[in-house]
């Protein structure tokens, strides 16, 4: 029996974003806006590349459709794998328990995203 290549005959669908659910169960900020619930974090590698803003949260509510929530331009810095979604965060000040959103991470990713 002869061997050989298979040639797909179907577009593969090639993506140059990173994205992640998650709910925030207490109150955190992130630039000038505060988050409570469940939100799409989107990262565009092909935006960021072309210097745009790369970084999307989507704030999901049920029952609507999600609605953008703030859009920026990231720096990405190189990181060890991460096996999980993470979000690094610092205290807004001594005096405010809210945390302040400083980097996000995307599992299985060796960049993460800072917050300018």
């Amino acid at each position: 029996m002869p061997l050989g290549a298979l040639a797909p005959t179907g577009k593969a669908e090639v993506r140059s974003d990173e994205r992640a659910v998650v709910e925030f169960t207490q109150t955190v900020k992130l630039l000038d806006v505060f988050l409570t619930g469940r939100y799409l974090v989107l990262h565009d590698d092909a935006r960021m590349a072309e210097g745009e803003a790369c970084l999307y949260v989507y704030r999901q509510s049920p029952g609507e459709p999600d609605q953008l929530v703030v859009s920026f331009h990231c720096r990405p810095v190189q990181r060890a794998r991460a096996d999980r979604f993470k979000i690094l965060a610092s205290p807004v000040s001594p005096s405010i328990s809210v945390l302040e959103v400083r980097e996000i991470q995307f599992a299985g990713a060796t960049k993460a995203h800072q917050i300018p």
